[in-house]
């Protein structure tokens, strides 16, 4: 009976010493973590400005924006030869 007392208290300090080193570990983590954000930053990150210029500006391709669909913008050479291409056989003999 004493035996499984001790087994018990002993299960218990396990457990609560295995507690405080995974809280320890996380203040650790979080001290690191915020050290490091507010650290300068560098100018691969654009500023507040053109950030809020951006968000003013009406997107052209939403969808290529995200990355969903890649952008295919005509040139004024492109729509010239689409059109020279396109133009109907008027020149057949009507039956």
């Amino acid at each position: 009976m004493a035996e499984q007392k001790q087994s018990a208290i002993q299960r218990i300090q396990v457990g609560l010493v295995g507690l405080v080193v995974v809280l320890l570990f996380v203040i650790l983590a979080n001290m690191v973590l915020d050290r490091v954000s507010d650290g300068p930053q560098t100018g691969g990150v654009p500023d507040a400005a053109s950030l809020i210029a951006d968000k003013d500006a009406t997107p052209d391709e939403p969808l290529a924006e995200l990355g969903v669909t890649p952008v295919a913008k005509e040139t004024d050479a492109e729509r010239a030869a689409k059109n020279t291409a396109q133009t109907p056989l008027s020149s057949a003999p009507a039956r």
